[in-house]
């Protein structure tokens, strides 16, 4: 038997799940996942195309109903062991033969925007893993830090509570007893006339942020939206006052 489970592992076709927990587990072909994640990418294509979704189309910003969903969660549920290993632990599963038979009848609950399952598990799990590879925001959040500091503020950018990212909020930070919040847009292009528009894609909302900071691969532009000087929307530019943008630089 050991030597049998020993040929399981070493196999490049095979794969192990579990519940993540180290409970009780099983092996299962990579075709037999291959064929589970092209039936979800035909799912989550159906659910979120309304909304402006694409598949593997890149960084952006979707308006779902009262949420902000960025595109880069939606192409992560497909081929996500976190969730599979969620989903196993969650409904007690101790074969692949359950586990492929109750996912396919639970898309549903796994993967919509409105299922229990998909706001207390799925999303999260989406957040975190996209936030962890995402380089342009890591490097915006280092940009804004530096410029605080060059200021005389010691400030420490903490994660977004779920319901916050949802809202569009990226990022926030507190200085002297209040709390302030970024968000963190990639852009295509700017022009620079009366006022700085910033063009960038997918849905732009910004709500009450108190910072915007956007960023295309060599670049960076922070801007403060104060009262007095809001950050205005039209189409798909950000309209940012001259006298509202604190710092802008290359990477």
């Amino acid at each position: 038997m050991k030597k049998f489970t020993s040929i399981l592992e070493s196999s490049p076709q095979i794969v192990y799940l579990d519940d993540n927990k180290g409970g009780s587990g099983f092996y299962t072909y990579k075709s037999e996942i291959n064929n589970l994640n092209n039936d979800i990418i035909v799912y989550i294509t159906n659910v979120y195309k309304d909304f402006g979704f694409k598949y593997q189309s890149g960084n952006i910003d979707i308006k779902v109903d009262d949420k902000v969903i960025n595109t880069e969660y939606i192409d992560k549920m497909v081929n996500n062991y976190t969730v599979f290993k969620t989903f196993i632990r969650e409904n007690g599963i101790k074969d692949k033969y359950t586990f492929y038979s109750l996912m396919r009848s639970k898309l549903y609950d796994v993967y919509h925007y409105n299922a229990s399952f998909f706001n207390r598990q799925t999303l999260p799990v989406l957040i975190n893993t996209t936030r962890k590879g995402n380089i342009g925001e890591i490097k915006c959040k280092q940009k804004f830090t530096e410029y605080a500091n060059s200021k005389g503020l010691n400030i420490i950018i903490d994660i977004p509570t779920l319901e916050e990212d949802i809202r569009g909020i990226d990022g926030k930070f507190s200085h002297e007893g209040k709390e302030f919040t970024m968000q963190i847009k990639p852009f295509t292009k700017y022009e620079k006339l009366d006022n700085m528009y910033v063009q960038s894609d997918g849905s732009l909302s910004l709500g009450s942020i108190n910072y915007l900071i956007l960023y295309s691969i060599s670049e960076y532009i922070i801007v403060k939206n104060s009262i007095k000087n809001l950050i205005k929307i039209d189409g798909n530019n950000f309209i940012c006052p001259l006298d509202s943008i604190l710092d802008k630089g290359n990477f």
